[in-house]
């Protein structure tokens, strides 16, 4: 078993690279002996997550922890103190103890620009290779609920000086006592003082077992407060004797850094989240090829255009784990590459329905090939769970099914808006073990599969600017598209899904290396 120093690849659970950033739904294909280069800008963002039942969950939820049975060391030994010491002062029985529920305000956001470039030695075969620049980023900030905290450190109680608080208290004690044992008082007073010496000696045996722990109760909790109200009932006896008791100070909530770093460490196999950013790194590379079986767009000269004109295109390509993956102990840092490498195919239909309507549809199958990694083996559910650990796995992420369609008006000869609409599909991860399991171990790998499996439905839109023709032939001028796109993930289901926001500027240019320069249709 590898160190559990933390490793967790959930960033890339809830940032999945969708493969589909940077692409343009269409089938437009250079000409022969034509060269074209694209550049995209895209800003992803994530904040929430859609459960299995379709409904909508923010992250800060699934990166939270109630700090009680999960601390190290935990606050059981608290509640058994609170158990046995609260019969003995008559008082009601104690509530759980709690420092309060911590959660992170989380936010992953992915900024790429895919620089792609396409080359087409025939009018129907083309090769081309993209080359990604990544630049991860996550935002956590802490809150802690302070309110609902009814425990805190024993470092601050006590005025943050028991040994004084407990000596001042022994005296008072004390000098009571010798009262009593003198036996000058009236019989009324004699008995009132004996009974305040046992209540007072009961508390002070109660608060000194607690001052051996590491929380206490607070001041500001149900439990601080019935404690704190029956050692001033006391104190107030002793006043009537003239006898002054220390003033008894409880615990604080802890603060944010506290709560944090009781979240991390071997226990947690984390370390404290912080924000984070994965810097400009090269993401996964994609080489691969382009064939267009079918393109009555473009029109011969002497030819008029068909009623239903029809283009279609098929890409396949091998996509290389170049990327870096999410830093193994750092729990929210979003990387720039899942770690394995994808075989996809894909293809695209453009119909043209009359001189201004055109609907374009795209199917993809991006397999994903399995890949030695290193993961936090721990709930999905909730990651921040005591008994985490890191171990190397073996992992074969879902197949990735992805379906669009994209209804186009243009408006004018140069501008088009676009509707868009993508259902995407993933398949089950299967995680399997490569080192041994701890025979304790709070989870297992395969804990890691629950909710991997998931469908989500995304809607958009686009709009577009070309001095070519919709058909792909090329008028005079520079022959260059850009295309403003954004798309929402609007529903998922069956599993965890990331809710992405996404925006994308598109940039492709067109230039012919060899043969001869055409103004209007192409010449094959």
């Amino acid at each position: 078993m590898r160190a559990r120093c933390g490793s967790l690849v959930l960033a890339a659970v809830v940032l999945a690279p969708a493969q589909l950033h940077g692409q343009w739904f269409d089938a437009q294909f250079p000409r022969r002996w034509e060269l074209q280069v694209g550049l995209t800008g895209q800003n992803i963002t994530v904040d929430e997550r859609f459960l299995a039942d379709g409904s909508s969950q923010p992250l800060s939820d699934m990166f939270s922890a109630v700090l009680d049975a999960r601390l190290v060391p935990p606050l059981d030994s608290l509640d058994v103190a609170l158990a046995g010491l609260f019969p003995s002062l008559a008082l009601p029985d104690p509530e759980p103890s709690t420092l309060g529920p911590l959660e992170y305000d989380v936010l992953f956001e992915r900024t790429r620009a895919p620089i792609s470039i396409i080359f087409a030695p025939t009018r129907w075969l083309a090769a081309f290779a993209v080359v990604p620049i990544v630049k991860g980023k996550s935002f956590a900030g802490a809150q802690l609920d302070t309110l609902a905290a009814n425990a805190g450190s024993q470092a601050s109680a006590f005025g943050g000086d028991p040994d004084a608080f407990f000596t001042e208290l022994g005296t008072g004690i004390a000098t009571l006592e010798s009262m009593v044992a003198a036996d000058t008082l009236p019989p009324d007073l004699q008995a009132e003082a004996e009974a305040l010496v046992a209540d007072a000696r009961a508390i002070e045996v109660g608060l000194l077992d607690l001052s051996e722990l590491s929380y206490v109760p607070s001041d500001s909790g149900a439990n601080g407060v019935a404690l704190a109200g029956y050692y001033e009932g006391v104190q107030s006896g002793f006043d009537g004797f003239a006898v002054p008791l220390p003033t008894l100070e409880l615990a604080r909530p802890i603060d944010v850094a506290a709560a944090a770093a009781l979240t991390s460490g071997s226990e947690f196999g984390i370390e404290v989240p912080v924000a984070r950013s994965s810097g400009i790194k090269l993401g996964d590379i994609e080489v691969g090829i382009s064939i267009q079986p079918l393109n009555t767009f473009r029109r011969r000269p002497g030819e008029d255009r068909p009623l239903l004109p029809l283009r279609a295109r098929v890409d396949a390509l091998w996509r290389f784990a170049t990327g870096t993956p999410p830093a193994a102990e750092h729990l929210f840092d979003v990387g720039t590459g899942d770690g394995q490498p994808d075989l996809e195919v894909r293809g695209t239909l453009d119909v043209g329905i009359g001189s201004r309507f055109w609907l374009s549809l795209f199917a993809g199958y991006n397999m994903q090939l399995e890949a030695e990694v290193e993961r936090l083996v721990t709930s999905r559910e909730l990651p921040i769970q005591r008994g985490a650990y890191t171990a190397l796995v073996n992992w074969d992420p879902g197949d990735v099914v992805t379906l669009a369609a994209v209804p186009r008006f243009n408006f004018t000869r140069n501008i088009t808006f676009s509707f868009l609409w993508v259902l995407t599909r993933r398949g089950a991860d299967t995680i399997e073990p490569i080192d041994p399991v701890p025979g304790d171990a709070a989870f297992e790998p395969s804990d890691l599969e629950e909710g991997s499996e998931y469908s989500a439905r995304s809607i958009g839109f686009a709009a577009r600017f070309s001095s070519t023709e919709w058909s792909g032939d090329r008028r005079a001028g520079i022959p260059v598209e850009v295309e403003l796109r954004y798309r929402n993930t609007r529903r998922g289901d069956d599993g965890f899904t990331p809710r992405e926001n996404i925006w994308e500027v598109s940039l492709r240019l067109y230039r012919l290396l060899f043969g001869r320069k055409e103004s209007g249709a192409a010449p094959d």
